[in-house]
């Protein structure tokens, strides 16, 4: 039987340390694991390598209308590289602009990481770099800049589908039906208000 996406988040959830996922190393108890895992606000995907599960894209509204915030998790770190990202980050924001009004989606991550520093300088990167902030992470034994971007919005819109002929066909059935249903049940018609049983007094 093949695991249940809870049960591939659980397991990319367990792994305590990381250069790849965006939060930063750290560890998180079984209860935290579930409060993540379990939080009706956020939205994921399992990042899949050949033969194995090796992470996943999770996103979460702010409070401003419009805006998300992107995060990666991983849970084997060498399997990671530039090309993974993209792919990963092109499926999760292709699920985010068909199916959510969105203005801005960030990304923070360590200076550190480097399939992300790869992925946002590419020719694939569709990410606007906004600022660097100070000391924002610490791992193995120093402070490092925190890289703060933005989705070029424009980039990642689906492509707007134009309607074929057997669509407008389609349409233009559904148009007939209905009005023959409403007819025919009488349910084109204006009604009459009920009358009052007791006379209007």
């Amino acid at each position: 039987m093949s695991p249940t996406s809870e049960e591939l988040l659980e397991a990319v959830l367990s792994e305590p340390f990381s250069h790849v996922s965006t939060e930063g190393p750290l560890w998180r108890t079984a209860a935290q694991r579930d409060r993540f895992r379990d939080d009706p606000g956020r939205s994921s995907i399992a990042v899949c390598a050949p033969a194995d599960t090796i992470g996943a894209v999770t996103w979460r509204p702010g409070h401003t209308p419009g805006f998300l915030r992107l995060d990666i998790v991983s849970n084997d770190d060498a399997a990671w590289h530039a090309a993974t990202v993209a792919a990963a980050v092109e499926r999760a924001m292709d699920h985010i602009t068909r199916t959510s009004h969105v203005r801005r989606v960030e990304l923070l991550f360590g200076a550190y990481n480097e399939p992300l520093l790869e992925y946002v300088t590419s020719e694939r990167g569709r990410f606007d770099v906004e600022g660097i902030l100070r000391d924002r992470f610490f791992i193995d034994g120093r402070h490092w800049p925190g890289v703060l971007c933005s989705a070029d919005m424009e980039l990642f819109r689906p492509a707007r589908r134009e309607p074929d002929e057997h669509r407008e066909e389609l349409m233009r059935r559904l148009h007939e039906k209905t009005i023959e249903d409403l007819t025919s049940k009488g349910l084109g018609a204006a009604r009459e208000a009920p009358s009052d049983p007791d006379g209007g007094l």
